[in-house]
């Protein structure tokens, strides 16, 4: 169950951020300079739907529902991942990700390999948050999880690999 929340909450990530730059694709195509205002006082009525209902915004066009079907059907197949993003300021945070087994544990690190054969090992701190699935009645801890899980470990490189996340199978 886990895996599904995982992938749905990245097939959300890559459809919001596929669509936005499809819409600004489509901007840049049907702009035709820039907007000048207007005094004209008479406001434009917005358009309804059936029984005084906002209309429904159109919906993607079929270009981009085959690119969304593409993204998340990789996303299904997810190993791990490096990414950057902008920190403060002039600063960049790396970010990295892995889903696989768990080989070692310690109360200070988690080891995950994956089933390519990739291996990260984490820090472990104490803003270091622990999910365990199925959720048990109590918090979990980096002493619930167990060599031999599966876990899904995100976490930020700064400079040493640290885990910000860890959600593992129950």
């Amino acid at each position: 169950m886990w895996r599904k929340a995982t992938i749905g909450g990245l097939a959300a990530l890559a459809i919001v951020a596929g669509g936005a730059g499809v819409t600004i694709a489509h901007a840049a195509q049907t702009s035709t300079g820039p907007t000048v205002a207007t005094a004209d006082p008479t406001p434009t009525p917005s358009p309804t739907g059936t029984a005084g209902k906002p209309a429904k915004p159109p919906k993607a066009d079929k270009a981009g529902r085959v690119a969304a079907k593409q993204i998340l059907g990789k996303v299904k197949d997810f190993q791990h991942a490096e990414w950057v993003t902008k920190g403060d300021g002039t600063t960049y945070v790396t970010h990295e990700a892995i889903l696989g087994q768990v080989t070692a544990v310690s109360a200070t690190s988690i080891t995950v390999k994956s089933t390519d054969g990739t291996s990260m090992t984490f820090a472990v701190t104490a803003d270091t948050k622990v999910h365990q699935r199925p959720k048990g009645s109590t918090t979990p801890t980096i002493a619930d999880i167990k060599t031999g899980q599966t876990a899904l470990v995100g976490g930020e490189k700064s400079p040493d690999l640290t885990a910000t996340n860890i959600v593992a199978r129950g």
